[in-house]
């Protein structure tokens, strides 16, 4: 910090308040798909992404140029739509990926929520979606940040809700860089290019593209890049111009056009239909048929008093609706490029009396799905209904949809894609991610619990690792020791953390606070040992932070508890002789010279080397008597040969 001073706004995490050693490391039976997620693999994965459609915008060398120095915090200041956020990411980028930190943090934290800058992280912190009155909290956040990244030797860019810098501290001032907006039509050609659509220079050039694309955001840009690649699939052989104005009518207003179709539609079936293929575009005609008659007893409308053959037939309440068509398949879907969007849009926006119905028509089909509709219509119909939600800002009824589509086996996918949504979310994710930490300390039944490690392992741990970790721990806390759910939590738990060393220091600083505290210390105990089992490698994970939890272990803990990660310990060292030979110091030296600790490290060796099967017994009395002379040498005992009495008592044995 160059003002002077060093600015502490709060102690949180582990914090050493008397003696001790201070280790402060911070950084139903039914299954989802488990495939091997490496979190910072896929958050790489997108950086690159990234890397290869962006287009570098002014002021992004200055911000570059100066984050080369170790320590630097950068504040980013520009226009709403011109693409921050994307060129925060690509400032902080490193093409090498894991080899160092990358941490997303959040400004709506919960208490355990925290992470201190390491050497080399490098840290990324989007303000550009809170409220006014979040604003001053936002900045003594910062301010605080901006010291411990100096401090560390970290990197931090931060981007800010604005360009306008009336309202920032004077002392932030300084690290403020503005940038403008990348060139519209270069981001477009790089996109294209990546789409595999190639088009003629001239195309790209025309008087109406050029003005739409300077009113455009850049995730507008992005999308209206694929939505050419759209049109380009389903008409190869069309004009170019005629993919990019279908493309421009999909992504323009297309407010009046719908409005003026649906206020043609005078009866309640003819609207329910309507919004019914919205809502299942791509899905079977006759399924679609069958919810839309569900609709009508779900949402407000006059019913039809007639007879059943005197109402309009199927094809009849087709007619009324031109813009749609039934494949050779016989599924139903709007002709026109992306206008099933915009008629969800309307309804959402111009009818709001409905969404609670909508709400309930969404369960209903998900809870009762007619027979031609299958898991893959489920899941759009589900990100149809969430993406509008969140539009709209009615994402606490997706909390009540997740929780309980997740209490369900049968549901599971269809709440793993409602959270999926509401974590990736710029503007709410937050929210979703404190609704899980909510439930995460809280006692979830095992069905929740089991979907809830998968959001947090597979998406949360993409962009915000630590709190994944935090709400992961409490749901292993919480689930016991028995059984395949609280197998699986444990698991995805471990899965996260040896994947990234920072993280399994963060875990055994949680260890060690809950342990010293006596707080859930019986779990902690439990998931220690059984993480360990696996010794980490020394280049993951430092000797002394696994001693110093160790500590902790053996002095909460019985023998009977530890003794099998002990004997795994010394298996190891047997394997491995020169790499094992640090195990062998780190039990050693949890031990703290206390003579009842030595003692029973000393009394389990040696049940593990003359217990052993009769094959293995000299070699563990190898690794047996090494350790037997290092304990010695920790008692201040000149060390013998132990080896002897093994072999003398097995003589007589």
């Amino acid at each position: 910090m160059t003002d002077g001073g060093t600015w502490i706004d709060e102690a949180r995490g582990p914090t050493n308040t008397g003696p001790g050693p201070q280790y402060n490391v911070f950084g139903g039976d039914f299954r989802l798909p488990r495939p091997k997620v490496d979190p910072s693999r896929v958050a790489l994965d997108h950086r690159l992404w990234l890397q290869r459609r962006f287009v570098r915008p002014q002021g992004f060398d200055e911000a570059r140029s100066r984050l080369e120095t170790p320590g630097t915090t950068v504040l980013l200041a520009g226009p709403p739509g011109s693409g921050r956020r994307t060129a925060a990411v690509m400032l902080l980028h490193e093409p090498q990926g894991p080899t160092t930190s990358f941490v997303e943090l959040s400004f709506f934290r919960e208490r355990e929520d925290t992470t201190v800058p390491e050497p080399g992280d490098r840290l990324l912190l989007d303000l550009s979606n809170i409220a006014e009155e979040d604003y001053e909290a936002a900045q003594a956040l910062l301010y605080g940040y901006w010291g411990r990244v100096e401090q560390a030797g970290a990197r931090m860019v931060a981007v800010l809700p604005s360009a306008d810098q009336e309202l920032l501290l004077p002392a932030l001032r300084q690290l403020v860089v503005g940038i403008g907006r990348p060139r519209e039509l270069a981001v477009l050609r790089r996109h294209l290019e990546y789409d595999l659509v190639q088009l003629d220079p001239e195309d790209l050039r025309g008087v109406e593209l050029t003005a739409h694309l300077r009113g455009f955001a850049m995730r507008d840009v992005q999308r209206f890049a694929g939505l050419v690649a759209q049109a380009k699939a389903a008409a190869p052989a069309g004009p170019a111009a005629e993919w990019i104005s279908q493309a421009l009518g999909a992504l323009g207003d297309r407010a009046g056009e719908v409005a003026q179709r649906v206020a043609a539609l005078e009866s309640g079936p003819q609207r329910a239909l309507l919004l019914s293929v919205a809502m299942l575009a791509g899905a079977s005609a006759d399924a679609v048929f069958h919810h839309a008659d569900r609709l009508l007893g779900l949402v407000p409308h006059t019913p039809d008093e007639r007879p059943l053959l005197e109402r309009a037939d199927l094809a009849e309440r087709l007619k009324a609706l031109p813009s749609l068509e039934i494949d050779a398949r016989g599924r139903i879907r709007f002709v026109a490029l992306a206008y099933d969007a915009a008629v969800r849009t309307h309804f959402w926006t111009y009818m709001p009396g409905l969404r609670e119905g909508l709400g309930r028509w969404v369960e209903d089909v998900v809870q009762a799905p007619h027979p031609a509709l299958g898991a893959a219509d489920r899941r759009r119909l589900v990100e149809r209904f969430a993406e509008q939600s969140l539009r709209a800002a009615d994402w606490r009824v997706l909390h009540g949809l997740a929780g309980k589509w997740a209490a369900d086996p049968r549901r599971a996918a269809e709440a793993m894609t409602v959270l999926r949504l509401g974590l990736e979310h710029e503007r709410y994710g937050a929210g979703f991610r404190s609704k899980i930490y909510e439930w995460a300390i809280d006692q979830p039944s095992p069905t929740l619990a089991r979907v809830l490690a998968r959001a947090c392992v597979e998406v949360m741990a993409r962009t915000h690792p630590d709190q994944a970790l935090v709400r992961l721990h409490h749901l292993a806390r919480r689930t016991g020791r028995t059984g395949p759910v609280a197998q699986e939590v444990r698991e995805t738990l471990y899965e996260l953390v040896r994947q990234d060393g920072r993280l399994y220091l963060k875990l055994l600083a949680r260890f060690w606070d809950g342990l010293a505290s006596r707080r859930d210390w019986q779990a902690d105990v439990r998931l220690f040992l059984e993480l360990v089992g696996e010794p980490p490698p020394r280049r993951a994970v430092p000797d002394d932070a696994l001693a110093a939890t160790w500590a902790k272990v053996l002095a909460v803990a019985g023998r009977e508890q530890w003794a099998e990660t002990a004997h795994r310990w010394l298996a190891a060292v047997r394997v491995e002789p020169q790499a094992g030979e640090r195990l062998l110091d780190v039990l050693v030296e949890a031990a703290e010279a206390r003579p009842e600790r030595l003692t029973a490290l000393y009394l389990t060796a040696h049940a593990w080397a003359v217990d052993g099967p009769r094959d293995e017994r000299f070699a563990r009395a190898e690794v047996a008597s090494r350790f037997w002379q290092k304990i010695d040498i920790a008692q201040g005992i000149e060390p013998d040969d132990p080896v002897r009495a093994l072999r003398s008592e097995e003589r007589t044995r």
